[in-house]
């Protein structure tokens, strides 16, 4: 009976632990497991939105986008019983993709809450998408879904400016997120150029269907979708054409200089060149190249570790954008500043007379002379002579009068009023600021003062002084403008897919330069002129019988070491200014070999169809891509 009466106990306390327990799990953890439940039935597909396209100012399209597809893994199609890791390992083997690519795509995006799709491979093979079709019942929560792949329709054409796209990383995806913007693990995102800066405009909304499935994670019906949006449209000031003409050219002559020099040991070979064509009446950038580039596909595709690793170590470094991100030495272009300077502050004027004569320059107390780049004295210059003949002599002599009146404040406060020395916030991320050396700053990084010598070099642009072709190009339509400075801008407007604008980019003018008598810049256009058109120009012997008038200042920066840069900028026509025009070769020894260069630009953009220099007639195919001598 007492045995009885035990069992009875131990049964009614089984059933009662029972009781307890049905009751916690349907009224303590009801809702939790409910909401399990849907959310094992409930599966969120994406449905991808194009990026938006990048257009030239002609309606060209310069990039756009083509259709692929894409493999998922739909955390809410797995069936409990499955391990998210062995299907992987499943589909490694029949659809032949490294398990570890998988892998690590897998654990970038996983989150153990979240209900989201998980990237696996973009761009697939059509075989790879008719294996894993085949397997769906054995691949449970792969999913393929068509999206889209951007497409760079010219991929060697204007590249470092067009930028590329790839995969968010981790501290991209928690600054943007945190700034308010919806990103996920694996989407992809500007990396670098237009596509970088107008990230924010170019993307699309990704839209996503909602289904319910059943216990095999098969499809049941659609419960509801929302529709993705595509990106913006950016339409550019550039005009492809001309893009591709000087692209042509710099490329051509970088390639032809390096050859060349390999047969001439006391030639340089360049190891990079830059181009930019500005609209000196509002900044619009209308070209702008830099050399060598490479292939902007390989980033659409997804490049590898190794065709990545290669473009990082190439010796000539392709992936830096020279127009904005190499800061060196300008020469004698620098003179402009210096005669800008001279003319405010110590009265020079174009008819102030200057003698050179020998040569070399001399500092009191100081027995190291300074050199003219042309051996013997020139005698008897006027200042704008002095522009055209790029004078060292007459330049060192207005550097030290200037240090006399204000030490190394006044040439560095007529540079800054150039926009040396800072970014001009032209629209490409990247953008260096330059330097420009002055007393404060050599006595920071030297602690040193600043002696007559500093000033001396200063003023033929060295000394430490380092500016980007975008500054310089930059200097010159402020001069050809008679000081009206705007900011380079490369994008006119944002549209969106309606082509409604969104945004329109208006031209800023900076004040820099507002308090320069207009005579002054009359003065430096008078020198500039010179340059290219009278028989002693330091450029004339390339525009001999250039039907527009243009006016130019060359210049030959010396380096660290043996190999000088080469500067030509200029603008066109002289009279009523239309464009600037800079051509930079890095460590190209002299600018002798930008000179052509840049004349050949301002041919193509003026649809000149021929003309004879002396030497040799050069033939323009008026608005078309090919360019022949």
């Amino acid at each position: 009976m007492d045995r009885v009466k035990f069992l009875r106990i131990i049964i009614i306390i089984i059933f009662a632990v029972m009781l307890v327990r049905a009751g916690y799990l349907q009224i303590v953890r009801g809702n939790y497991y409910y909401e399990l439940s849907e959310g094992n039935r409930i599966s969120i597909r994406p449905i991808n939105a194009p990026r938006g396209k990048i257009i030239d100012r002609k309606n060209r399209v310069i990039v756009s986008n083509k259709l692929t597809y894409s493999l998922y893994l739909l955390p809410n199609e797995i069936p409990p019983a499955e391990n998210p890791k062995n299907i992987l390992k499943k589909l490694s083997e029949i659809a032949s993709i490294d398990y570890k690519i998988l892998l690590d795509n897998y654990n970038r995006s996983f989150h153990e809450d979240s209900l989201e799709p998980i990237i696996l491979k973009r761009n697939l093979a059509k075989e790879t998408m008719v294996v894993v079709a085949e397997n769906n019942d054995v691949l449970p929560g792969i999913f393929v879904k068509e999206s889209s792949l951007r497409d760079y329709v010219y991929p060697e054409t204007m590249v470092h400016a067009t930028g590329y796209i790839g995969e968010i990383n981790k501290n991209e995806l928690i600054k943007l997120n945190k700034a308010g913007y919806n990103y996920s693990g694996g989407d992809l995102i500007g990396k670098a150029g237009l596509e970088r800066e107008y990230e924010l405009y170019l993307r699309g909304q990704t839209g996503a269907e909602q289904i319910e499935v059943n216990s095999r994670g098969r499809k049941v019906k659609t419960i509801g979708i929302k529709s993705p949006e595509p990106g913006n449209n950016l339409i550019l000031n550039i005009d492809f054409d001309l893009q591709q003409a000087a692209e042509k050219l710099l490329e051509e002559n970088f390639e032809k200089l390096r050859r060349e020099a390999e047969d001439d040991p006391k030639r340089n070979k360049p190891t990079g060149a830059a181009a930019i064509v500005m609209d000196v009446r509002d900044g619009s950038i209308l070209s702008i190249t830099s050399v060598p580039d490479y292939n902007l596909n390989l980033f659409a595709r997804g490049i590898s570790e190794n065709e990545y690793s290669s473009l990082l170590n190439n010796k000539l470094k392709p992936m830096i954008d020279r127009t904005i991100m190499s800061a060196v030495p300008p020469g004698s272009i620098f003179k402009l500043v210096t005669g800008t300077a001279a003319v405010e502050e110590l009265g020079v004027r174009a008819d102030t007379n200057f003698y050179d004569s020998s040569g070399v320059f001399y500092l009191p107390n100081w027995s190291r002379p300074f050199r003219n780049w042309h051996y013997g004295g020139e005698g008897k210059l006027d200042f704008t002579k002095a522009i055209a003949r790029s004078n060292n002599i007459i330049f060192y002599q207005l550097g030290f009068d200037l240090y006399k009146e204000y030490k190394g404040k006044m040439l560095a406060r007529y540079a800054h009023k150039y926009g040396l020395g800072k970014k001009t916030g032209i629209d490409l991320p990247g953008e260096k600021s330059g330097l420009v050396p002055d007393d404060e700053w050599k006595q920071k990084t030297f602690s040193e003062n600043w002696y007559p010598g500093d000033s001396v070099n200063l003023s033929i642009g060295q000394g430490g002084l380092l500016t980007t072709p975008i500054q310089i190009t930059e200097l010159i339509a402020a001069i050809a403008s008679d000081g009206a400075m705007y900011k380079p801008q490369i994008a006119d407007k944002i549209v969106d897919p309606d082509g409604k604008i969104l945004v329109d980019f208006k031209p800023v003018l900076k004040e820099n330069l507002a308090s320069v008598a207009p005579e002054t810049f009359a003065v430096l256009k008078e020198g500039m002129y010179e340059v290219t058109n009278k028989t002693y120009g330091t450029a004339n012997r390339y525009f001999k019988n250039f039907p527009i008038e243009v006016a130019g200042k060359t210049g030959t920066a010396q380096t660290s070491t043996e190999n000088n840069h080469g500067w030509f900028g200029g603008f066109a026509p002289y009279e009523k200014p239309e464009i600037a025009v800079l051509v930079f070769l890095e460590n190209g020894g002299s600018s002798s070999f930008t000179v052509p260069i840049a004349r050949d630009i301002m041919g193509y953009y003026f649809g000149l169809k021929n003309f004879s220099n002396g030497r040799k007639k050069i033939y323009y195919h008026s608005k078309r891509n090919i360019l022949d001598e």
